[in-house]
């Protein structure tokens, strides 16, 4: 039986939601709101002469970017959403059954069971993914790879709704564990599906994600030319491709040591550019450019941590576990929350 890999939870945040935010809602996507789409809502236009100005060109818009960028947005909203919570749950049950295979023997000295999901987001990102289905542009991969995500994701909450009520209730210590054992084969099946449900999804969100930056991106610097709107979609970009090449649990250190001196060299040029002009910042620039920082800092441990084979210390060992894996410098965990704390400030702005 196929089990999950949790020896390094591998989430990562997708971070499209601030393009909404930059370029404004078009009216295909004023029904995937998002606290981004608000703020830029609330927020009234700024001359196009300030440096930090977004100047909306739709002529010059790629044909079937908008609708493209509209279309994620309904897929993305929901993984960001969903995605860490179900790895948790998956990682919580695993950190003490220690053989995913076998199940629990009943002699455990630690029961932790599991999280619970949130069935009701779950049910409602079912309503939601449809609807991003039916949106054009038909994007057949990313469509199919979402129906197997949501389908997956839905099949394993009904798994784990009557495994955490087992657990919750400390069920297992009337019946010596007959019911856990009995859950546990089509619980772990359950994880094992939506892992690799996951993992294809997220490769497809990531494809679909980068063709609509790259044309938005690739608008921006043609119609405003190199201003706080592009840097700030450009950072984003240049940190996502660093994550996905960072995060894996080996990778080429000669093309990690390029990725990363591309994003130090862009967020250098756009600190450069914002120096002049600190009284025109936008609210939430500040955390944007520390985040910023912390996720340079924290790929440039990862980087050396691999480059340069350095083992982890006896103590690093003791530390990589969920919850505090994020501490141990070089770790994929802390990485990976550097990189999400980098979205939710670029989404805050």
């Amino acid at each position: 039986m196929h089990t999950p890999s949790l020896s390094t939870p591998r989430w990562l945040a997708l971070a499209p939601l601030f393009v909404t935010a930059l370029l404004g809602c078009s009216p295909a996507s004023e029904s995937a709101t998002t606290p981004a789409t608000q703020a830029a809502a609330n927020t009234a236009p700024v001359p196009a002469a300030d440096p930090t100005a977004v100047v909306a060109d739709k002529a010059a818009e790629p044909s079937g970017s908008e609708d493209a960028g509209a279309k994620l947005q309904g897929y993305i909203g929901c993984y960001n959403k969903l995605n860490e919570n179900a790895h948790r749950t998956i990682a919580r049950y695993a950190s003490w059954v220690k053989d995913m295979k076998a199940g629990p023997t009943g002699n455990e000295k630690v029961v932790y069971g599991l999280y619970s999901m949130r069935s009701d987001s779950v049910k409602e990102c079912a309503n939601d993914f449809a609807q991003a289905a039916a949106m054009r542009p038909a994007l057949p991969a990313l469509d199919a790879a979402g129906q197997a995500y949501i389908t997956t994701l839905a099949a394993m909450d009904k798994q784990v709704a009557e495994a955490y009520t087992y657990y919750d209730r400390e069920n297992y210590k009337d019946d010596k564990f007959a019911k856990g054992k009995a859950l546990h084969v089509p619980l772990a099946a359950s994880f094992a599906a939506f892992e690799d449900a996951s993992a294809a999804f997220s490769k497809a969100l990531d494809v679909e994600n980068d063709n609509v930056l790259n044309a938005q991106l690739a608008r921006i610097e043609k119609t405003q030319g190199r201003k706080l709107p592009y840097y700030q979609m450009a950072v984003m970009n240049r940190a996502k491709q660093l994550a996905d090449l960072l995060g894996e649990e080996s990778f080429d250190s000669a093309a990690a040591g390029t990725r990363l001196e591309a994003y130090e060299k862009l967020t250098d040029e756009a600190l450069a550019f914002v120096k002049p002009i600190q009284d025109d910042l936008p609210h939430g620039w500040s955390s944007f450019e520390r985040t910023a920082e912390e996720f340079r800092k924290a790929s440039k441990e990862r980087y050396r941590r691999v480059r340069d084979n350095v083992p982890y210390t006896s103590g690093e060992r003791m530390m990589l576990k969920p919850g505090s894996a994020w501490m141990v410098d070089g770790s994929v965990e802390k990485l990976v929350k550097a990189y999400n704390d980098l979205v939710e400030a670029s989404n805050a702005m």
